[in-house]
């Protein structure tokens, strides 16, 4: 496990062979199906991303109505292109997520004008074909080209030294340097990965050789590449969602995904596709579900120790809930759903939880829904096509203290004024409206 707050529990290799795990029965060998726990300082090749290059004359405009990140300078009175990379999404016309991505600017080409910029868009590699649909129905008549990448043109990679950046790191976003690293070739792009503090970077370079290829000399890159599973265990960890698979499209939305707290939407900047409810919610509404790490386990929970982050075991044989499955209270009277299981490894996962009844956060000066008793679980039934049989696990949100800090700092809005106060309701009647209409529709396809 691993965490850049020094306040924060750190388990070694040793106790964690002879601690607790949460289940009724210790296993000391590794489960061949689950990847090994992430080393202190490595870097991964992101094989489960895409890349799609946007050039022309239009594409700063073009960008700048359909993602939530500004490309613009801030208060430059010349509105002038930044030109780092950064974290983002897209979103429909409800204010829901179609994809998370990054953005990276590409160097200017030899022979071509000043302003035809070119950039890269990241996003989860089964999205590619669906995102360049949704971007060329929003290209009519732009002065731009949109191609995604071939495979093994351009490499994502994640690199990582833990500890190295205890909070958020303070990189300028509106620098004109197109990364933050000192790499001197112009062919690499990258960013400081903000989705978590000291998460690490992100990195994309040509071609599909190693990532020490090309920093040799950097002295940036630590450690030894390790494999996707074992940088997909260090994410959850982290709390950190990614891919379509955990922030399902079209479902999902920015703020509840923690975006905000990812520095992946800029509150200031224009107009853009779904900017109404993600703005409304930030300024006057409450955020009651957010995307946190949680802890499966089939025993008791009275196993746990107070963290705040969970503790992964290699060697855990639980089976692993269907994505989509929702999270309940174990008793005897069939509740309101507590949330919805999205992804996991091993004894670990991500779940999109319901605060004031899964954790202690309190959000408003209304009685919270939470006993520190109480268990919740995950059921479901056998799958039609037999891939899956029926099951149940037990699981327990956690709260980072990086999320608990954002929300008792400034995620949560107080205001007396009666006209803000009215427009805090609506805007929370209208997240509960959506939230019925998408658990009918859900009813509906069950049936």
């Amino acid at each position: 496990m691993m965490r850049s707050n020094p306040s924060t529990r750190t388990i070694c290799a040793r106790c964690l062979n002879r601690g607790r795990y949460f289940s009724t029965t210790v296993r000391r060998s590794a489960h061949p199906s689950n990847p090994t726990p992430p080393p202190a300082a490595g870097y991964a090749r992101l094989t489960n991303r895409g890349l799609i290059s946007i050039t022309g004359i239009d594409s700063t405009s073009f960008l700048q109505g359909l993602i939530t990140q500004n490309m613009l300078v801030t208060n430059d009175p010349n509105r002038a292109t930044r030109r780092t990379a950064s974290y983002t999404a897209f979103l429909n016309s409800q204010g829901r997520v179609l994809n998370d991505a990054f953005l990276y600017p590409l160097p200017q080409a030899e022979g071509t004008s000043s302003e035809e910029l070119s950039w890269l868009v990241e996003v989860d590699k089964n999205e590619v074909p669906i995102l360049l649909k949704h971007l060329k129905k929003h290209k009519l008549r732009a002065k731009l080209k949109l191609r995604a990448l071939d495979e093994g043109e351009r490499t994502v990679w994640s690199s990582w030294k833990d500890h190295s950046e205890p909070r958020w790191a303070a990189y300028n976003m509106d620098s004109q340097s197109l990364s933050p690293f000192s790499s001197s070739s112009s062919t690499i792009t990258g960013c400081l990965d903000t989705r978590a503090p000291g998460f690490g970077s992100r990195l994309v370079t040509p071609g599909a050789e190693d990532l020490r290829t090309h920093m040799a000399e950097e002295g940036e890159i630590s450690g030894s590449e390790v494999d996707l599973g074992s940088y997909t265990v260090r994410r959850i960890l982290h709390g950190v969602a990614e891919g379509q698979s955990e922030i399902i499209r079209e479902s999902a939305l920015p703020l509840e995904s923690n975006m905000d707290m990812a520095r992946g939407i800029d509150f200031r900047k224009g107009c853009y596709v779904g900017q109404e409810l993600t703005i409304r919610t930030h300024h006057t509404g409450v955020v009651r579900k957010r995307i946190l790490p949680v802890q499966l386990y089939d025993g008791s929970q009275e196993a746990f120790a107070p963290a705040d982050t969970p503790v992964y075991d290699p060697s855990s044989e639980l089976i692993l809930p269907p994505s989509g499955s929702n999270i309940s209270k174990i008793s005897a009277r069939k509740g309101r759903s507590a949330g919805k299981f999205l992804d996991g490894v091993g004894n670990i996962g991500l779940a999109l939880c319901r605060l004031e009844m899964m954790t202690d956060i309190a959000l408003t000066g209304e009685c919270t829904q939470y006993s520190p008793e109480q268990e919740f679980k995950v059921s479901w039934a056998d799958a039609e096509d037999g891939s899956q049989k029926a099951g149940e696990v037990k699981l327990k949100a956690l709260i980072p203290a990086w999320t608990r800090e954002h929300i008792h700092s400034g995620g949560v809005k107080k205001n007396n004024d009666r006209a803000r106060e009215a427009d805090a309701q609506r805007a929370r009647e209208l997240l509960e409206q959506l939230e019925e209409e998408e658990e009918e529709g859900e009813s509906r396809r069950n049936e």
